[in-house]
């Protein structure tokens, strides 16, 4: 299991399932990797942990009563795009939320998982939030780092330094690639 070694341990993890056994699972399992790690039960819950707390990924099963992940996943990336959602489920989905988790999830885990699959899936969710992060620190404040992400504005305009433009291309180049694949 080499993808743990480069977590950073104070990343903050949130992860919702209806299952308790599960919830169990996940809490005992990546408590071994992150300081922390909060599981709530319910869609509602983690709303309300994101609206409350720094987080820097959001694990997430599909289905769960009341709200489901896919809903979760469209309320996340509306309280904040850059947190990496990763959509974790057993159950096939229709049409629309295979749509919805190809355009708008930043990971899929398909249940029953290999640990090694939960890392992989981690490591590249805490990668992107990092690029991202990196992205915020370079572009001037008073630009919509949206705008440079979805291609609407170059990256070019609102960097001035030049390493840290040709950074930023890589990692625009990057995510556009991991975002369609």
């Amino acid at each position: 299991m080499s993808n743990v070694n480069t977590y950073d341990r104070e990343s903050s993890i949130l992860i919702v399932d209806d299952d308790d056994t599960l919830l169990k699972f996940y809490k005992i399992h990546l408590n071994k990797f992150f300081s922390k790690i909060t599981v709530v039960p319910s869609a509602k819950a983690a709303v309300e942990v994101v609206e409350k707390n720094p987080i820097d990924l959001i694990l997430t099963d599909v289905k769960m009563p009341r709200t489901t992940g896919v809903q979760l996943l469209k309320k996340i990336k509306r309280i904040n795009s850059a947190i990496p959602v990763i959509m974790v489920s057993g159950a096939l989905l229709n049409e629309k939320q295979q749509e919805t988790v190809d355009e708008c999830a930043d990971g899929y885990v398909k249940k029953p998982f290999d640990v090694d699959e939960l890392h992989s899936a981690i490591k590249k969710g805490l990668e992107q939030r990092e690029g991202l992060k990196f992205l915020g620190e370079v572009i001037t404040p008073n630009k919509n780092l949206r705008d440079v992400i979805q291609g609407k504005s170059k990256a070019k305009k609102f960097v001035d330094d030049v390493e840290a433009l040709a950074k930023v291309e890589a990692l625009l180049s990057e995510m556009n690639l991991k975002k369609s694949a």
